[in-house]
């Protein structure tokens, strides 16, 4: 699978689940020292904004990396003969290439115009809806996070941080509220090119597809969540 294959089937899954963007068209980016790509891109909730005044968004993106172009275009066998020698690649069988998309979901206060810090127990109720529906009801994530590799290695599939708030400090001295965020991430794996398959790998069509309802969904809950902060 190539970025372009990759990046219609994002794009597909993303109509899919009817995620508007905001702004212009995605962000993508060549990095010129080692021919990474990057792709960056701005959602909002489904029917648009509601807790004013804080602007929700999501942040959405992902990098694809040169071994991931090289994987694309030759098969699995061909990469691993060049890496470590066609002799020794013949007992190998390699890993499925794969894609991490990172996920931040945020609410921003107007520009220039940050918002009274809120009492220590509106933080602690705005945390705790926040946290627990993020993690139960609206999971930003999937069931399974972790898993153990065919070399007994543990895997991180996927990973969310706690919440996180930035301040500014006002001419008075006292500290306001500009934004809080948080952070997540998830890996999709892609199908390996095989010189000689048996049965072929599933494509990414389904997990982006669950990635997108989960955002979604997330992206609601963190808005609602959000106006216990507004005071």
């Amino acid at each position: 699978m190539d970025y372009e294959f990759f990046r219609a089937a994002w794009e597909e899954a993303r109509h899919a689940v009817r995620l508007q963007t905001i702004g212009s068209a995605p962000r993508e980016t060549l990095d010129l020292r080692n021919l990474d790509r990057g792709y960056e891109v701005y959602v909002e909730p489904l029917g648009g904004q509601d807790a004013p005044p804080f602007h929700v968004t999501a942040q959405l993106s992902w990098r694809w990396t040169n071994l991931n172009t090289i994987r694309g275009q030759l098969c699995d066998e061909d990469v691993l003969a060049e890496m470590v020698g066609r002799d020794q690649a013949a007992g190998l069988v390699s890993e499925k290439p794969a894609v991490r998309v990172d996920i931040e979901l945020r609410a921003r206060a107007p520009y220039d115009e940050p918002l009274p810090m809120p009492p220590q127990p509106t933080w602690q109720r705005w945390f705790r809806e926040t946290v627990e529906r993020l993690q139960s009801s609206e999971r930003l994530l999937p069931d399974e996070m972790t898993r153990e590799n065919a070399a007994g290695r543990l895997e991180v599939l996927a990973w969310q941080g706690n919440p996180k708030v930035t301040t500014v400090c006002t001419p008075t001295g006292e500290l306001a509220l500009e934004a809080v965020t948080i952070a997540a991430m998830q890996i999709i794996e892609l199908p390996r090119l095989l010189d000689c398959p048996g049965e072929p790998d599933e494509g990414p069509h389904d997990m982006l597809r669950e990635l997108f309802a989960r955002v979604r969904a997330s992206l609601s809950a963190w808005m609602q969540a959000v106006e216990h902060l507004r005071g």
